[in-house]
C-alpha cells in the first residue's frame, strides 16, 4: 500500500511533493524497487469523479510491472 495524493501529470495544480506527498507515478519507483507484485494505491484526490480508478492505474502502469489497485472507501481487495 502507498499514498497517492495526484497524479504526477496534475503535482503542479496540487503540489503533492511540497505536502510530503507522493504521486501515481513516484510511489511506482519505490514499490519497483522493493520488487512488489500488488500495488494499493490510496489517498487519492477526487477531482477526477468516475475516471479516478482508471486514470491513477494507467499512470501507474506506465512503470510498475506488477498489479495496481485504487479502491473506493470500504472496497475490499482480495489478493
Amino acid at each position: 500500500m502507498h499514498e497517492a495524493f495526484c497524479l504526477d501529470s496534475e503535482e503542479n495544480i496540487f503540489h503533492a511533493y511540497e505536502k510530503n506527498h507522493s504521486t501515481a507515478k513516484s510511489a511506482t519507483k519505490v514499490m519497483n524497487d522493493l520488487e512488489v507484485r500488488n500495488l494499493i494505491l490510496y489517498h487519492t484526490e477526487e477531482s477526477h469523479g468516475t475516471d479516478r480508478k482508471r486514470l491513477y492505474i494507467e499512470e501507474a502502469q506506465e512503470k510498475f510491472k506488477g498489479n495496481v489497485y485504487v479502491p473506493d472507501d470500504l472496497e475490499i481487495i482480495e489478493l
